[in-house]
């Protein structure tokens, strides 16, 4: 089912592309889309752990400055803050 969501995102993102910056956040959105989604597994060094929970907080944030940084980023790659959240 994520491969699906990925492709049609992917989609989305090569339609609309329109500069370098867009792409660099765009990046930066998946970057974090992946950190927050990595599997745990045993023996996983803490400051793994922490970036996975600071990657999902960062996605699910509803004030203060990480809220704030998540719809500038949103922004400013064209993507729907709302429906980045939901698809995370």
């Amino acid at each position: 089912m994520l491969d699906k969501e990925f492709v049609l995102i992917e989609n989305q993102v090569l339609k609309n592309r329109s500069s370098p910056e867009q792409t660099l956040y765009l990046s930066v959105l998946l970057q974090a889309l992946l950190d927050a989604t990595k599997p745990a597994y045993k023996g996983e060094p803490d400051t793994a752990i922490l970036e996975r929970d600071r990657a999902t907080a960062w996605f699910f944030a509803s004030v203060g400055v990480t809220a704030e940084d998540f719809s500038i980023i949103c922004d400013y790659a064209d993507i729907d803050p709302s429906y980045m959240k939901e698809f995370a």
